[in-house]
């Protein structure tokens, strides 16, 4: 095993195995102690079982190596196996090509595999899980009494530091449940460690206590238990060479000349985001005809556009309204008193009671019409100036799924209407985007999948996938006869609220997301040069001119492409073309 391997990755094992008891000793009273998981693996014979694959009886430094990556690919399945199935591997590349250790990194680690340690339900998994784990603390030097006693010392004393300097709440170490310096990951939640204040008095009191290692650098880390000095010193000089300058392999002398005057981009760290545009409609659905069985002269009308809810009035008739009210049956006869037993009753009571007017009555929702619900539909009546004779005629409620919103007045005031005559057409009373997706994106959209919705205006609000249909249709083209592809209709709703004016209707664009490449350098476009052997570079600022890097390519997004090679993040370079 080599020296970065043993000083940096197997004391962020051991600080997995450390982490993992108090996670679970401080998630849950009621979950048994974890104790032995982190306690140092006694019977090395076994151990060496395991580890000697050429039987030897020697664990050689690749048979600890080759040993560590099966337990971390044991470890990530037996997370996939329970209870975690999106968990990713980790693997020990995780460690030791980060310059951040110990429990920080296994805390960040489980996190993006979205493991919280502190989580009561994650506790089984990893008592389950973190078996193995225990077994690679043997590979990692044993302080002696008197170091483990020194380090405590030093810790009790950073902690009446940091009390002093007037963190009053800092706690002392907890080393019986903890172990280490004393600190689990209660800390992390306890103090904020991006505060300049917090992390200026931690480096000032672990000035005075050498040897103590917390600070957001370190993510409250076990390192106090990371072996000795010599390894602390070694990891130390690792990441300060990690800090130096990126190593520069130009692949042309130096250009020289004045670059105040150059077109200048600089390379970023970005998130790059895969999208997909499609084509949809905004409108409030398929318009319908409103339909009523009322007789009379019309007295009182809506105006296109008005929305009505359950309870209201749609229009009038004699100076009568006809109510919405909510329900799958159609009005199909007069509600009186002696009419036979029927779901429709209950119907009708189900809205009498929503709407209070059974609120000083015994009303027993049933298919039955009794007394009681004469006095309901009387009460209702008075609340609408109408002559309450408990009797509701046919045509005089409308029962409906969903309020409806009224897109067009077929009728005038005055007019005369009979069962046969269209009032009105509707719409559902909110607004939603169609469109019809080729059956071959089908996998771009699942529903409750977030998507954006840009407006003609340019607007873009959230919105969510509300309906996939289920059966692909295929359009003909009315003057060839040809068919077109089969496409899949999709609803998306507002997020929220829409906003203030929105159209009415309109043609909009519905932004998916594909593919998010997280956390890489990457230029504009017009930064790159095409080299003549084949392959790119840019042109890289530096003290007294250019000169040219070669890199690779990644993804394209718009105008933006992922590079890598010899560049870091905030080297300026020049661009080929304005832009």
């Amino acid at each position: 095993m080599s020296k970065r391997l043993d000083t940096l990755a197997v004391s962020a094992l051991l600080a997995v195995s450390a982490l993992i008891a108090a996670g679970c000793a401080t998630a849950t009273a009621t979950t048994q102690s974890v104790g032995a998981v982190s306690a140092r693996q006694a019977d090395d014979a076994t151990l060496l079982e395991k580890v000697d694959t050429d039987g030897d009886g020697e664990m050689s430094e690749e048979e600890q190596q080759a040993y560590a990556r099966k337990v971390f690919a044991d470890f990530s399945q037996c997370m996939r196996d329970n209870g975690y199935p999106d968990f990713t591997d980790v693997v020990l590349e995780d460690f030791t090509e980060s310059n951040t250790t110990g429990q920080g990194r296994f805390l960040a680690l489980m996190a993006e595999r979205g493991v919280a340690l502190t989580d009561p339900d994650a506790v089984p998994t990893l008592q389950t899980c973190a078996a193995d784990i225990r077994d690679l603390q043997t590979f990692a030097p044993q302080p002696s009494d008197a170091e483990l006693q020194e380090r405590e010392e030093n810790v009790l004393e950073f902690a009446a530091c940091m009390r002093d300097a007037g963190v009053t709440d800092w706690p002392d170490p907890d080393f019986a449940n903890n172990g280490g310096n004393g600190y689990g990951p209660e800390l992390l939640e306890q103090f904020d460690f991006e505060s300049t204040e917090l992390t200026d008095t931690i480096d000032d009191c672990r000035a005075q206590n050498s040897g103590v290692a917390i600070g957001a650098d370190t993510d409250t880390g076990d390192d106090a238990d990371d072996g000795d000095a010599e390894s602390s010193d070694d990891e130390a000089a690792t990441a300060d060479a990690d800090a130096e300058p990126i190593e520069r392999r130009p692949i042309s002398p130096l250009i020289e000349g004045d670059t105040s005057e150059l077109n200048i981009a600089e390379v970023t760290r970005r998130d790059l985001v895969q999208t997909t545009t499609l084509a949809g409609t905004l409108d409030y659905g398929e318009q319908r005809p409103f339909p009523t069985n009322t007789t009379g002269i019309v007295t009182n009308l809506p105006e296109p556009g008005d929305t009505i809810d359950f309870g209201e009035a749609v229009f009038y008739v004699d100076n009568e309204p006809v109510l919405l009210l909510q329900g799958i049956i159609p009005q199909y006869r007069a509600f009186r008193s002696g009419m036979s037993d029927g779901a429709d009753i209950a119907q009708l009571e189900r809205n009498l009671n929503q709407f209070g007017y059974a609120d000083d009555l015994d009303l027993t929702i049933d298919d039955d019409f009794t007394a009681i619900t004469r006095d309901a539909v009387e009460e209702m009546q008075r609340a609408f100036g109408m002559d309450d004779d408990g009797r509701i005629d046919l045509g005089r409620v409308v029962f409906s799924l969903r309020p409806i919103r009224v897109s067009d007045v077929h009728v005038e005031l005055g007019q005369t209407i009979s069962p046969q005559v269209v009032v009105l057409s509707t719409t559902a009373s909110d607004q939603r985007i169609t469109l019809d997706l080729d059956a071959d994106d089908r996998s771009l959209v699942e529903v409750g999948d977030t998507v954006a919705i840009e407006l003609p205006d340019g607007v873009t609000v959230d919105g969510t996938i509300d309906e996939i249909a289920a059966v692909a249709t295929r359009s003909v083209n009315p003057q060839t006869g040809a068919a077109g592809d089969p496409t899949i209709e999709v609803t998306v709703r507002f997020a929220g609220e829409p906003p203030a004016d929105v159209f009415d209707a309109a043609p909009v664009d519905i932004i998916v997301t594909e593919e998010v490449t997280a956390g890489v350098l990457s230029v504009p476009v017009p930064a790159l040069i095409a080299l003549s052997g084949g392959g790119h570079a840019v042109e890289l600022v530096v003290e007294g001119g250019t000169q040219l890097i070669e890199v690779e390519l990644g993804d394209f997004v718009d105008d933006i492409v992922e590079i890598t090679g010899d560049v870091a993040e905030g080297d300026r370079v020049v661009m080929a073309v304005a832009g």
